[in-house]
Parts: C-alpha cells; structure tokens; sequence
C-alpha cells in the first residue's frame, strides 16, 4: 500500500457488547469502524485518530491491521481506551461512553499530519466532533484538507455527551459548509431539529432512516432505496459501515458526491446492502467484497 485513498479521522474506542450476563470487548469507534469496513470491501484505508499503548490499544491496532487499515497516520499514546457501553434493545444499539482521559484527547492541532498525496476522500464524524481538544483538531484537519480531497461529514450525534451546544452546533455548521457529503440519521435530525432537506443545501445529503433504508439528497433531485430484509443480530457500526460502503464505491466509481440518479441510486444500494450485512452479526463487523457480490439488493 503506497498510503491511504480514504482516510477515516476521529475515535477508536472498544465496545462492550452484552452477552448474556457478560459484556464482550470488540473494537469500536466511528472512524475506526469505517477504515475497518473499507478495507474489508478492498479500498486502500487509513485511520488517524490515537491509539492507546495499552491492552485495548493493542488489540485495536491488530484488528485494523489485520483487514489491512493504514496505521501510518494514527498517534500511539500512553492514556487509556475509551470505552463505549452498548445498550441493545431489540438489535437496536444505544452508547453510554466512558471517555474521561481518554486517548483521543492527546489529538491537538499541533499533531495533526499532513495528508499523503494518496487521500482522495477524508471522513469525519463521531463523537470526536464534540468537544476541545481533539474536536478543534479534527475540524481543523477537515477544514485545511489539500484541494481535490472529498471530505464526508457523518454527524453521528451523541446527545448525553454534548455539554455546550452552542459551540458543538457552530462546529458541525462550519463542518457542513464545507462539505460534499452530509450523513445523518433520524436521530441527528431531531437533535438539530431540522429536515434532512434542510442540513445542507449545497452538498449530498444521505439521510439513513435504519430499516427503512436511506435517501439521498440534491437540489431538485431525491433518490430513496429501501434497505434489503435480512435478519438483524444488532445495529453496532451499522452507520460506519454504510459510510465506509459510500466511500469505497465512489472510489471505484472515481465520484463520492454523484449528480445523477442511476449513480446515486446504485451507490445508495451498496451502501445500504453493506449495513445491512453488517447487521446480521453482533459488533461492528462489515462485509468483505465477496460477501456483497451475494447480498440481495435493496429490491429483494
């Protein structure tokens, strides 16, 4: 690999899963599931965002070693994992995070990289957006990207960590503003109190709307794609991985923001396949490219 062609930017975190009377450590994290779940669909991704030195760094670092992330980027530091507890109701993951020192608090600006000649698209998100240091960081990092580089916004909104609006809203504003994607949920259209037509009007809105499949948004044009019925095991990494599908096809398809119908409509299918897959086992597990050549689509 001569670098990273998507680079996933924000938190590594592990997961906690409930497993009957037991939680289950499995890594976790909105970047870091999405560089996972793009190398896993053959893109060349990378993950910038700290890793801790500790068991739980370790065991992080493999896992995306082993689908073959790009760790070039990524800080090792001393302070500990962040931890994110899983509460499953019915498949449906909701986090309580557990973040106080965490690693991810050891990306500032002045350790921010300069972006390989490789990148074409950056993917922010996550809870990494919502508070200093590591949110100024990252925004930073999305706002001075080199030309030519695609940046993807997924909101990801953590409501129960947020502790002053006002900066976090201004923040995700600059964010879109500047941005050729746009993801968000149900969930992040209510804390914003907005409809998806609204977010942001000048870039690619995908709206995801969980079993209901997900929309895609341009001025004059919608294109909705209903997500194919498979059985669900839980929702951990769902988003991350539909990002990580979205950005794996535009690279092949050499657009992440597509203009036309026929091209929104079979990126959205991808995307939504790949979740959908995703969903089918416990964690945050995406698809490999051969696993998609069999998923039914959308449609079925």
């Amino acid at each position: 690999m001569t670098g990273p062609a998507i680079l996933c930017a924000g938190e590594a975190v592990i997961d906690l899963i409930p497993d009957g009377d037991l939680l289950r450590p499995v890594p976790g994290g909105a970047a870091f599931n999405a560089a996972r779940a793009a190398a896993r669909l053959g893109a060349e991704a990378g993950f910038f965002g700290a890793l801790s030195r500790d068991g739980f760094g370790d065991r992080l670092a493999d896992a995306a070693r082993a689908d073959g992330v790009d760790l070039s980027l990524a800080l090792r530091v001393d302070a500990p994992t962040p931890l994110s507890v899983a509460d499953l109701t019915e498949g449906d993951a909701r986090y309580t995070i557990h973040d106080a020192g965490g690693a991810g608090h050891e990306v500032t600006r002045d350790r921010l990289p300069a972006l390989p000649g490789s990148v074409r698209a950056l993917l922010v998100g996550g809870f990494s957006l919502i508070a200093p240091p590591e949110a100024d960081a990252f925004e930073a990092l999305a706002l001075t990207r080199p030309g030519g580089v695609a940046l993807m916004v997924d909101l990801n909104i953590r409501p129960g960590l947020i502790r002053d609006a006002t900066t976090y809203r201004a923040r995700l504003s600059r964010l879109m503003a500047a941005a050729d994607v746009v993801k968000v949920s149900d969930e992040d259209l209510g804390w914003l109190g907005c409809a998806a037509e609204d977010v942001a009007p000048h870039a690619l809105v995908l709206h995801t709307r969980g079993a209901a499949g997900a929309r895609a948004l341009r001025p004059g044009l919608t294109v909705t794609v209903p997500a194919p019925r498979m059985p669900v095991a839980d929702t951990v990494g769902a988003g991350d991985v539909f990002d990580a599908a979205w950005l794996a096809f535009g690279l092949g398809a050499g657009q992440f923001a597509p203009d036309t119908e026929a091209a929104l409509r079979a990126a959205l299918d991808f995307a939504c396949r790949a979740a959908s897959l995703s969903c089918t086992r416990p964690g945050a597990t995406g698809p490999t490219r051969q696993e998609m050549t069999c998923a039914p689509s959308s449609n079925a």
